[in-house]
């Protein structure tokens, strides 16, 4: 019996534990006890078991302000935990090129459907703010464009967070799920957030139309709380 077979079987042990049958019970925590004495596991490392993650790309490497508000949104929905990784490598070409993505961290099946839910959703957003771009004067200049779209697209998520929170699943265990990441990939550093909009006079009406489309954003649920086909639409 490896380490991993030996937390299956405590897992089960401690859910029979707690069963109305005090001898199976006693029995069934002896035997939980006896095999964390083991393998050196501490109640921690069992409850971690249950602890996964999952990555979705992002839409550029740049840490955009309303992508990381939309990412944070259903982390929040899914109870989750999320934070962005920015790592580089050579491709074929000899070329070094960066890519990041969103961790998504949460017990059982939460990590796997937000990670489901951010990668169709931010799709959706990213298409609907290169469509508003496309609608501007062609005299903007490309910073104006820019701008412009990151503030639909902001008004895309905030309009959109009332049907993501709708399916807002319970809470998970904060300190156990930062524990997990702590473990898994050390101290965080606080990445640099790009924000458009920051120090710009923008149109308040671009926010406005972003919000409008968000709120068509629809939202099914799939058996057993599992991603189904066409979850967004």
């Amino acid at each position: 019996m490896n380490r991993d077979d030996a937390l299956k079987k405590i897992k089960k042990c401690l859910a029979l534990s707690r069963s109305a049958n005090e001898h199976e019970a006693g029995a069934a925590l002896r035997q939980a006890q006896k095999l964390m004495e083991q393998f050196g596991l501490r109640e921690q490392d069992v409850s971690l078991a249950d602890v996964r993650e999952v990555k979705v790309k992002a839409c550029s490497t740049a840490a955009n302000a309303w992508e990381l508000s939309l990412v944070h949104l259903v982390a929040r929905a899914f109870g989750c935990e999320t934070f962005g990784q920015l790592r580089g490598d050579y491709n074929t070409a000899g070329n070094f090129v960066r890519s990041r993505h969103w961790v998504f961290v949460g017990i059982d099946t939460a990590p796997t459907v937000a990670g489901y839910a951010c990668e169709v959703l931010l799709r959706q957003c990213a298409r609907a703010r290169l469509a508003h771009i496309a609608k501007q004067p062609r005299n903007c200049k490309p910073i104006t464009k820019t701008t412009r779209g990151d503030a639909f697209a902001t008004g895309w998520v905030a309009g959109a967070s009332e049907m993501v929170e709708a399916f807002a699943a319970p809470a998970g265990d904060k300190a156990l799920l930062l524990s997990y990441i702590e473990r898994e990939h050390g101290e965080l550093q606080k990445g640099k957030v790009r924000n458009t909009l920051a120090g710009r006079k923008t149109d308040a009406g671009h926010i406005a139309s972003g919000y409008r489309a968000g709120q068509s954003a629809q939202l099914h649920r799939g058996v057993g709380g599992m991603p189904a086909q066409g979850l967004l639409s």
